[in-house]
């Protein structure tokens, strides 16, 4: 069975596969956004943004074209985008997914395999065993086909005005508006975490809540502004360490040969930074 098929039928024993994988380190709740729906044609629409989070270990990642704009075209910037994404394959062995009707044709894993395909990038999707739809388990414990809006107003995890439906974030695409697309990327995403564990503890609410109080509000308003600037940070201590690091790798470079370099392949390896080892070696060596 392919990550193409529209239904995966669930079943109770879905419950144990969903707590093994919120309790593993490799696995990460997805969404994303782009300019439009995929038909299957080329080019692909475009990718705005795309945000993993794991709850076990609260470490989130984007993949923003606004991070990439400064100096390159839009096009640029996004292949640039998901090129980074495609590096989660390689840093993290076996990684699965945690998302929300990504395993249809027009919306989902195909359509960023074809918009990568597009930019020149052999993307890699994982395999069904890897993967786990959000959205048809919920409606299988619940009798009911929520939206991905419903189920964050129902739990009250609709948090200020950060939320944008699919065709707004298309719009915003060419608006530029990339951080607010983030911002509502990642409040789903966060949210569909909320959302699984709520549903193995069996306090998923199905209905319209009674209205918040302001400071309920507020307080929820803060969480998520705490809960995005530790991402940042954990983005720019990352940028720091690749950083420091190229700069040891171009001091040691200094000692090799011209004619060496140019005839051998070269291949450094820090035992302190070993990700980082084996993303400069297949960069200079590609």
């Amino acid at each position: 069975m392919s990550v193409s098929d529209a239904h995966i039928p669930y079943s109770k024993n879905m419950d144990k596969k969903l707590q093994n994988l919120l309790n593993k380190d490799n696995c990460y709740f997805i969404h994303y956004a782009s300019d439009g729906f995929y038909n299957g044609s080329s080019p692909a629409p475009r990718i705005s943004c795309i945000v993993i989070y794991n709850l076990k270990t609260d470490k989130g990642y984007r993949f923003l074209i606004n991070d990439h704009t400064d100096s390159n075209s839009l096009e640029q910037a996004e292949k640039l985008t998901l090129e980074n994404f495609k590096m989660v394959f390689d840093k993290i062995p076996n990684v699965s997914f945690i998302h929300w009707g990504m395993n249809n044709n027009g919306f989902g894993f195909i359509a960023i395999q074809a918009r990568a395909k597009d930019l020149g990038i052999d993307l890699p999707i994982p395999d069904n065993d890897h993967l786990f739809d959000l959205s048809s388990y919920v409606a299988y414990v619940t009798e009911k086909r929520l939206s991905i809006k419903q189920i964050l107003w129902f739990n009250s995890l609709l948090i200020g005005n950060d939320y944008l439906d699919g065709k707004t974030e298309a719009e915003y695409f060419n608006k530029g508006k990339f951080e607010e697309i983030y911002n509502s990327v990642d409040l789903k995403v966060r949210g569909f975490a909320k959302v699984a564990k709520l549903v193995l503890e069996n306090k998923f609410k199905t209905n319209a809540p009674n209205d918040l109080t302001k400071e309920e509000r507020r307080q929820q308003t803060r969480e998520i502004e705490k809960a995005r600037e530790k991402m940042l940070n954990d983005i720019m201590e990352n940028n720091r360490k690749i950083q420091a690091y190229n700069r040891r790798v171009m001091a040691q470079m200094e000692n090799f040969e011209p004619e060496y370099i140019e005839d051998h392949h070269l291949f450094l390896f820090d035992f302190d930074h070993p990700w980082l080892s084996l993303f400069f070696n297949w960069f200079a060596n590609r």
